[in-house]
């Protein structure tokens, strides 16, 4: 079987798992939101799917080092990744606050250590699964085009407000009837354009960047730094109150600076995040690396 089929197969077999699976782990999560409940079961079932066509535990390091999880220089390759991410995101962040978009201030809830260790520790467990997983197998699967649209299209498998949790009671049918709720975030026109816009070029700058160094670091280390800076405006900093945190208007009633700033929370994409990346995937193609970065 086509590696590509292959993937369909185990995807298929990953999403009839979690509409089966999830309405009885909603009722074991009463308080979680059943949307997450639903993609959570759906990623450890999909990664169970794939690890199990693995073959045998003794030649899993060759089957790491060829999807790049193995090689020279890890430490620095990643550490220059988290650099170069988590300044591009600064910088997008400055300037949308130059233009009014963004007010950089705000209230502490919690002491900012803990914000802090947080966002360093959702940072290295979201650039480590993701990149291994996109960058890794899927790109092996299904190439670099397909595995960037993949890689942000499954990043909008959300509703696009807070939604209420399974309820007490077990319905086997229950992800089924909510499943238009899971894919509610597509109906927006932002997400549904910009958004995808903004992650499928980052899957493609960072599937380059694969190619170019050999290994997953760099790019992981990029991914790092993007998620970092995300996690600390959203956890210590403060959104300009004329951007909705959650959702957004009709096309043509939304406010133009969600459009061009990306709405409070960093969801969904914006002109400027766009931007910035769009530099970011000329810089995947045509910046010099250092020799030890090179593959």
């Amino acid at each position: 079987m086509r590696p590509w089929a292959d993937f369909a197969l185990r995807a298929g077999i990953a999403f009839v798992a979690a509409v089966a699976l999830s309405p009885v782990l909603g009722v074991v999560f009463p308080e979680a939101p059943f949307h997450r409940v639903m993609t959570r079961t759906f990623q450890l079932a999909l990664v169970v799917a794939l690890v199990l066509r693995r073959g045998p535990v003794r030649e899993w390091p060759g089957k790491l080092r060829a999807m790049g999880f193995r090689g020279p220089e890890r430490r620095r390759r990643a550490l220059l990744g988290a650099a170069v991410g988590a300044s591009a995101l600064v910088l997008v962040l400055a300037a949308s606050w130059l233009l009014g978009g963004r007010v950089l201030a705000g209230p502490h809830r919690v002491p900012f250590w803990k914000d802090l260790g947080e966002a360093i520790l959702t940072a290295v467990f979201v650039s480590l699964f993701e990149e291994i997983f996109f960058r890794g197998y899927v790109k092996a699967a299904l190439g670099t085009w397909a595995s960037a649209a993949f890689f942000s299209a499954i990043h909008f498998v959300q509703p696009i407000g807070k939604t209420p949790p399974a309820g007490a009671s077990y319905d086997p049918f229950l992800a089924v009837k909510r499943l238009p709720e899971v894919f509610e975030a597509w109906t927006e026109p932002r997400r549904a354009t910009l958004g995808f816009l903004c992650l499928f070029v980052l899957g493609l700058a960072l599937n380059r960047l694969r190619d170019r160094t050999g290994t997953l670091y760099l790019g992981m280390g990029i991914h790092a730094g993007v998620v970092f800076v995300i996690q600390i405006y959203r956890r210590v900093l403060e959104g300009n109150p004329t951007i909705p945190k959650e959702g957004a208007a009709e096309f043509l009633g939304t406010p133009v600076p969600v459009w061009i700033h990306g709405d409070a929370l960093m969801r969904g994409g914006g002109v400027l995040p766009l931007l910035a990346l769009l530099l970011l995937l000329l810089a995947s193609y045509r910046a010099p690396l250092p020799p030890w970065a090179r593959a």
